[in-house]
C-alpha cells in the first residue's frame, strides 16, 4: 500500500504537462518550463568550482515541486563546458551531462543538427553538444521569424545570429562564430572596463587605463541607469560562491549607496579614486564603455545585415538596451523579446527556448 501510494506521489509531481529547459553556463544556470510559470536564473560560477552545479541543479528540482510544477521531460543546452576548472571542452560537456542526468532522470540533450539525444548519445560524441544555448534560441525563433539577426546579450557574452528564409546562417562553433562576429566575447555584468577600452577621455585630456579587472560593465550599466540593483546583485547575495567584492561593498556595506561604489571602481580604472577625479569624471568613463561595446555591436549586425540583406533584429537577454541603440544607429526594425514573453522569460531564453523545443519534439 505504501508503495503504490509512493507511486502515485511520484506521478503527481513529475507528471503534467510541461517540460523544462536547463541552460548550464559558466556563470549562471538557468531554467524555465515550456508554460514560462516557472524561470530562474542562478549565479552559479562554474569556472571556480564546478561542484556547485549539484546544489543548483537541487534547487531548481526542489523549486518545481515547492510550487507543484509537473514537469514531463527535461531538456538541457550548455556552455560551461568551457570553463577553466575542465582541461577539454570533452571534459566539460561529459561533467555537465553527468550533472544533469543524475538530477533529472532520463534528461534530453540539444545538439549542434538541433535533435535531441540521450545521455548515451552525448558520451558518443561529446562536442557536437557544446555550446548549443544560442542554437536553441535561434531554432525555436526560426519558426516564426524567417529573416531577422537574433541578437542575445547576457552577462557576459553576445550572439549575432542570422536568420535567413526560416534557416540559421551562423557557423557550428564559438571558435568560428569569434571570427565572423557571430559571437562577441562581452556582455553587460561581467566584461572588464578594461577589455573594452585602452585609453579615455577625461577632462579633455587622453588616459592610458590599467588592465586589473578593477570595473565591469555592471558597474558602467549600473552608474548609467541601465539596470537595477537587484540585476547587479544577482552575482552575489544569491550565490553559491561570493566573490570578494562582494563580501566587502555589497555584504558588509549594505548601507552605502551601490551607485557611489560603482563610481569608485570606475575611478580606479584610471588608478584614481572619487578624491582625485570627480564622480563626472566616472561617469564619463562608464559612457565611454557603454559606447565602446555598442559601436562593436553595431559593427557585427552591419556586416550581417549587409550579407544577407536581412531588415530586421529580434533582441533577448538582459543587454538588450544596447541592441535598442545598435538597431537605432543602423536605421533597422528591432523587436524586443522581453515585449513578448517578459523580462524574466527574455533573460533566460535558451532555457525557454529548449523547453518549447522539447515540446515540440515530444509532441511528434
Amino acid at each position: 500500500m505504501s508503495f503504490l501510494l509512493g507511486l502515485l506521489t511520484y506521478y503527481v509531481i513529475v507528471g503534467g504537462t510541461m517540460m523544462l529547459g536547463i541552460d548550464v553556463g559558466g556563470a549562471n544556470t538557468k531554467a524555465a518550463t515550456s508554460d514560462g510559470s516557472f524561470v530562474r536564473l542562478i549565479y552559479a560560477p562554474l569556472y571556480r568550482n564546478k561542484a556547485i552545479l549539484y546544489p543548483v541543479l537541487a534547487d531548481v528540482k526542489r523549486g518545481l515541486a515547492a510550487e507543484g510544477k509537473g514537469i514531463n521531460a527535461v531538456g538541457a543546452v550548455m556552455t560551461g563546458e568551457l570553463c577553466g576548472c575542465f582541461h577539454t571542452k570533452r571534459a566539460g560537456v561529459l561533467y555537465i551531462t553527468e550533472e544533469v542526468s543524475n538530477m533529472f532522470w532520463d534528461a534530453k540533450f540539444f545538439n549542434s543538427d538541433c535533435a535531441f539525444k540521450s545521455k548515451s548519445s552525448v558520451d558518443k560524441a561529446p562536442l557536437s553538444f557544446a555550446a548549443t544555448n544560442w542554437l536553441a534560441s535561434a531554432q525555436f525563433l526560426s519558426e516564426e521569424y524567417k529573416n531577422a539577426i537574433f541578437v542575445d546579450i547576457g552577462s557576459t557574452t553576445t550572439d549575432v545570429i542570422p536568420i535567413v528564409r526560416g534557416k540559421i546562417k551562423a557557423k557550428n562553433t564559438d571558435f568560428e562564430r569569434l571570427k565572423y562576429g557571430e559571437l562577441i566575447y562581452s556582455g553587460v555584468l561581467r566584461t572588464s572596463v578594461s577589455s573594452l577600452l585602452k585609453r579615455v577621455e577625461i577632462g579633455g585630456e587622453e588616459y592610458r587605463i590599467s588592465s586589473e579587472y578593477f570595473a565591469t560593465t555592471a558597474d558602467v550599466y549600473l552608474v548609467l541607469g541601465n539596470i537595477r540593483k537587484d540585476v547587479y546583485n544577482c552575482e552575489k547575495s544569491d550565490s553559491y560562491l561570493h566573490s570578494v567584492r562582494a563580501n566587502k561593498e555589497v555584504n558588509t556595506e549594505k548601507e552605502v549607496n551601490h551607485r557611489i561604489n560603482a563610481t569608485r571602481r570606475l575611478a580606479r580604472v584610471v588608478c584614481s579614486d572619487l578624491d582625485e577625479i570627480e564622480e563626472e569624471s566616472a561617469v564619463s568613463i562608464a559612457e565611454q564603455a557603454k559606447e565602446a561595446q555598442v559601436e562593436e555591436l553595431i559593427d557585427s549586425m552591419k556586416r550581417i545585415k549587409e550579407m544577407y540583406g536581412l531588415k530586421a533584429v529580434v533582441s533577448a537577454g538582459i543587454g538588450d538596451f544596447i541592441v535598442k541603440e545598435a538597431a537605432d544607429s543602423l536605421n533597422i526594425a528591432l523587436l524586443s523579446l522581453s515585449s513578448v514573453y517578459g523580462r524574466e522569460i527574455s533573460a533566460t531564453f535558451p532555457a525557454y527556448a529548449v523547453a518549447k523545443l522539447l515540446e515540440a519534439y515530444s509532441s511528434t
